[in-house]
């Protein structure tokens, strides 16, 4: 769907359907061709949050249709339910099988301040029209989704300049969030680790990015036998991706995404219930894509952004490595796989080494669907957060509530690090035996290859898909990561330079 940003009193403007949010003890606007009929529908709906009335005119005025939108209290209005309601207007529209609409929106008389405001319209409307059904035949009689909205910003002039601001940000992200979904929902068979190389070659020729992408041998010569070793039982080769945004740029920060575009478990085999949504085991990595999507070039940013991609497969084929078995990543550091199934720390262990190393960057984000202990301890409804640096996780946490990607803090002390020491090697992959703290250790175990380097790491196991439905959001992956990561990034500063 095209989404538009329009100019001017949306009254007088020509559309199939227009959308007018009615908050609780509010008056109506005069809409020529409704009347009194639009004042009846106003009391009765009494701005009950999502409730709607649909009303047909009298005469042929320019809005065809007009539906009201129930918006609660304007002085509960949050971002989170200005993204329900355009959410809540793309899914009346879809429903009314209206061909595009027009919706309304005013900058005063709440307390969401205006570029807010803007982005979470921006992200409503856009993520409420995400749908994954190209595999699926059409039904004829199958309702057609709008194809175009536009949106109204009702203000003042400064009010609706720093809405604009927000609306660009919002369908930025919203559209990197949306293409994090696509890759999350396709099956494994369809993105195997050199599909998704692929398609991270065609969204660095789209925005111009540097985009290097390594395979085994080349991964062999740089010594990352801990990614190499989990993609052994699997016949789909593994793939490193290296995306960045200004080569040239003496500064660096990195972000590094999981991408297990499957996961058995290994040797170490997962239940076989539900183990067709180790599809999203991937959901790191699609963040970081969809990342790099959303920045549109990246020329916001005063550094060199660098995505690291760890594609490969988990399988427990003839060649898979073995509990017990021992392994060097490319730092030195060696490893005692104790769990085949712990994978996903492996890889981005060689990932995290190789970018600490060869770009010797200002801070490292990493993202993954990591530890079941994350959806125990949190559900989901946050992510897991454990950072080495104050204000690197401060910014991120800030970005988290402004996006509603919200994230929770987790301690990291020491006493967690000597769970992860190894007995033959420097490490190893799980925890100490009965010791708990699942998400913790497992961070743990990554801030080694980080060392002093400020990181934070975003186990995002339970947020990227099986997330609460909502009204932008219907199921399958959700892209997590993608607007939180835009937002810190284009607000945090450079919050690897404030206290540790």
């Amino acid at each position: 769907m095209k989404v538009s940003l329009k100019t001017g009193a949306p009254e007088g403007v020509k559309t199939a359907l227009l959308i007018l949010p009615a908050f609780q003890g509010e008056t109506p606007p005069a809409i020529r061709g409704y009347g009194k009929p639009l004042e009846a529908a106003w009391k009765d709906l009494d701005g009950d949050f999502g409730s709607t009335r649909l009303l047909y005119p009298q005469g042929s005025p320019p809005a065809s249709r007009l539906l009201l939108l129930g918006a609660g209290k304007a002085g509960e209005l949050d971002p989170e339910k200005v993204r329900r309601l355009a959410g809540k207007a793309y899914n009346r529209a879809s429903a009314l099988e209206a061909p595009g609409f027009s919706l309304a929106f005013p900058l005063g008389g709440h307390p969401v301040e205006p570029f807010e405001a803007g982005a979470a319209l921006a992200e409503g409307l856009l993520l409420a029209s995400y749908k994954f059904d190209r595999f699926r035949h059409k039904d004829s009689k199958e309702k057609k989704a709008p194809a175009r909205a536009a949106v109204f910003l009702q203000g003042k002039a400064g009010e609706r300049s720093r809405a604009s601001r927000g609306f660009r940000l919002g369908l930025a992200g919203a559209e990197g969030q949306n293409l994090a979904r696509e890759l999350g929902d396709l099956p494994s068979n369809l993105l195997t680790p050199a599909d998704f190389a692929s398609r991270a070659r065609k969204v660095a020729r789209a925005w111009g990015y540097k985009c290097t992408v390594l395979g085994p041998r080349e991964m062999k010569r740089l010594k990352m036998e801990a990614f190499l070793g989990v993609a052994r039982g699997s016949k789909e080769t593994p793939r490193m991706v290296i995306l960045q945004t200004r080569p040239s740029a003496k500064e660096k920060v990195c972000v590094v995404g999981k991408g297990l575009t499957f996961d058995s478990g290994g040797i170490s085999l997962k239940p076989s219930r539900g183990m067709d949504e180790m599809r999203y085991d991937m959901c790191g990595a699609a963040a970081v894509l969809g990342l790099f999507h959303a920045l549109r070039g990246g020329k916001s940013l005063p550094y060199d952004l660098v995505g690291i991609l760890g594609l490969a497969e988990n399988m427990p084929g003839g060649g898979a490595q073995k509990p017990g078995d021992l392994v060097r990543a490319c730092d030195g550091t060696t490893i005692e796989v104790l769990n085949t199934d712990a994978e996903g720390r492996l890889v981005l262990a060689d990932c995290i080494a190789y970018g600490k190393k060869r770009f010797e960057p200002r801070a490292i984000v990493d993202l993954a669907t990591l530890t079941g202990a994350c959806v125990v301890a949190l559900g989901h409804e946050a992510t897991g957060l454990l950072s080495n640096h104050e204000g690197l996780a401060e910014s991120i946490l800030s970005a988290g509530e402004k996006t509603g990607e919200r994230c929770w803090r987790l301690p990291l002390w020491k006493e967690y690090k000597d769970l992860v020491k190894g007995a033959y090697g420097d490490l190893r992959n799980i925890g100490a035996d009965g010791a708990g703290a699942g998400t913790i250790t497992a961070a743990a175990f990554l801030e080694h290859f980080a060392g002093e380097t400020p990181w934070a790491h975003l186990d995002i196991a339970g947020t990227a898909w099986k997330v609460r439905k909502r009204d932008y959001y219907k199921g399958g992956a959700f892209g997590v990561g993608v607007r939180l990561l835009l937002r810190f990034l284009q607000e945090g500063g450079a919050p690897w330079k404030k206290k540790r």
